[in-house]
């Protein structure tokens, strides 16, 4: 079809147009210029308007059916075209009359989409009207095509129509020398030498002449496959060339083009302020969420520098708990107990350690377990501050901070389980048994002496009261509860002497003990503020989210400014 560059740049543009106006509805329709919203494409891809002219029984219709490749204008031996006919794409035939000497020609021809064709009358057919009516549309031809019988191609009618052509619209003018196959070369040039001298009469310039045969021109095209030479002996191809040039060139369309691509342009720079607007805004919501996860850094910090203090709040609890075993390690070491426990194995301090690191370990949880609490008011006040701030700099609704936190009741517990599973170790692992082990056996040895003097002495006095020894006996019974009340004596001494250095050895590894738990909770602490920062996972979403939209964005932007700055280069 005929100007296959200039509709190849044509659809290229109202393409990439689309696709700007794409990209500007999803930056922000109000960024939206008409040209880009669809309306540009009613002016893009206005047909052009081909009109033919000529005397009664020229070939104009014959003409137009071959130029296009389908009889869609009638064409007899007689005049048939008695009305201006107008060939306009539709979805269905039909056949309107708009004026007294125009008709309306509706098809489904894809051609018609490009170009409407106007058939004209004779122009020295005696209707009334005629003329008035191909006047009106050669002011808005894109191309006037002139058509001489080679018979008699000096109509005055036609010549003088020529001649009241405007300056301006004679670059649309062709001339065409229709049934040239009824002529002989030398004939053919003869007659092409007269009409060009009266052509330059009449115009002022040399016209170019393109004499044809439509006739074998038709046949060549409905020939399957095409017939080239035959083709190219109707002479076709210079006219086809030159209707073609004609289109490509028109001016006043690659102006609209000039017009559509500026405008995309234009929209294509404010698309690409948008975008420069939506970086820097992201970019500014990032900073905003770098504060908000410093701020919460900076919690997590001050929780680190508060913890020698809660540390020592931690061997408070071991010490207090010390307390406790060394007053029940006192009263286990009553006399009484001390004499019974040295017929049975000794079990004391292992019980003694066993109590001692079950009350350390609730003591201890239910010191996490406060300080849980603690840690998750500490969250629920900065979340407070942080809520308003998210509203006003990111224009979004925060999250709830109970219904999205519940799992921090979660977090507390594992806290309190974790801590108290490192006191238990803690208590451990400072041998505790062993130091009272050995001051205990030591302290059995001694009693199981005492106790064994005391037996023999007795022994001995019940020996000699059975011999009936009168004075004896009652010396070592008397020797014997003296040996009874040293070991009572001892046993007090040394029970507290024991306890002494029990509570001596708790004082020495509360720190110990504290030491050991600091990693367990600056864990628990971290674990806190982990599952708190989570709460900020809805910035960080969204921030990503607009990210990923904002970078294919950037990425079709210098697509479509390459291929505006290619259409630009055709132009």
């Amino acid at each position: 079809m005929f100007g296959k560059r200039y509709f190849a740049i044509r659809e290229r543009l109202a393409e990439v147009v689309l696709a700007v106006g794409q990209l500007a509805r999803e930056c922000g329709g109000e960024i939206l210029d008409p040209v880009t919203d669809g309306s540009f494409l009613k002016n893009l891809r206005k047909p052009f308007i081909f009109v033919v002219c000529g005397e009664v029984n020229a070939g104009k219709s014959s003409l137009i059916n071959a130029l296009f490749a389908h009889e869609f204008c009638e064409v007899d031996a007689l005049p048939k075209t008695k009305k201006l006919h107008w060939y306009r794409y539709g979805a269905k035939v039909a056949s309107t009359e708009k004026r007294s000497m125009l008709v309306q020609d509706v098809c489904p021809l894809d051609f018609l989409r490009d170009f409407e064709v106007v058939d004209t009358p004779g122009s020295n057919a005696s209707i009334e009207g005629n003329l008035a009516e191909i006047e009106r549309f050669l002011p808005v031809a894109d191309l006037l095509l002139f058509v001489f019988p080679v018979g008699n191609p000096w109509c005055a009618d036609t010549w003088q129509l020529v001649a009241r052509l405007p300056e301006e619209q004679l670059d649309k003018v062709g001339f065409v020398l229709q049934q040239s196959e009824l002529r002989d070369e030398e004939d053919l040039k003869v007659i092409l030498g007269h009409m060009r001298t009266l052509g330059e009469q009449k115009t002022g310039r040399i016209p170019e002449i393109f004499p044809v045969s439509a006739k074998l021109a038709m046949e060549a095209k409905m020939a399957d496959p095409p017939l080239s030479h035959l083709l190219k002996k109707s002479g076709f191809p210079p006219l086809e060339y030159f209707i073609s040039s004609k289109v490509s060139l028109n001016q006043e369309r690659r102006k609209i083009l000039r017009e559509v691509s500026n405008s995309a342009q234009e929209v294509l720079q404010k698309i690409e302020e948008r975008i420069e607007e939506r970086s820097d805004s992201l970019d500014s919501d990032q900073r905003f969420l770098a504060e908000l996860e410093d701020e919460v850094d900076l919690r997590r910090e001050g929780q680190a520098i508060s913890l020698l203090e809660r540390l020592s709040g931690m061997g408070d609890v071991f010490f207090r708990q010390g307390q406790i075993a060394t007053r029940d390690l006192g009263r286990r070491m009553s006399i009484t107990r001390s004499l019974i426990s040295l017929f049975q194995q000794e079990k004391l301090p292992s019980e003694i350690e066993r109590d001692l690191i079950t009350a350390v370990k609730e003591a201890v949880e239910k010191q996490a377990e406060s300080d849980g609490v603690e840690l998750v008011k500490s969250c629920r006040n900065h979340w407070k501050t942080v809520e308003p701030r998210i509203r006003e700099n990111l224009g979004i609704n925060p999250p709830n901070f109970q219904q999205e936190t519940e799992s921090l009741a979660g977090t507390r517990k594992r806290f309190m389980r974790r801590l108290g599973r490192s006191a238990k170790q803690a208590v451990a692992q400072l041998k505790i048994r062993g130091t009272i082990d050995l001051k205990i056996d030591g302290r059995r040895m001694v009693l199981r002496r005492y106790t064994t003097l005391f037996l023999i002495l007795y022994t001995i006095a019940g020996v000699l009261g059975g011999f009936g020894i009168a004075t004896w006996p009652w010396v070592f019974v008397m020797m014997a509860t003296g040996t009874l009340g040293v070991a009572a004596i001892y046993s007090k001494l040394s029970r507290k002497a024991v306890c002494r250095d029990f509570m001596e050895g708790i004082k020495d590894l509360r720190h110990s003990f504290a030491d050991s738990l600091a990693g367990d909770y600056k864990d628990g602490v971290r674990e806190f503020y982990l599952e708190y920062g989570g709460l900020f996972e809805i910035v960080r979403r969204r921030i990503a989210d607009q990210k990923l939209l904002l970078e294919p964005r950037k990425e079709r932007w210098n697509d479509l400014f390459l291929e505006l700055k290619a259409v630009d280069q055709e132009l």
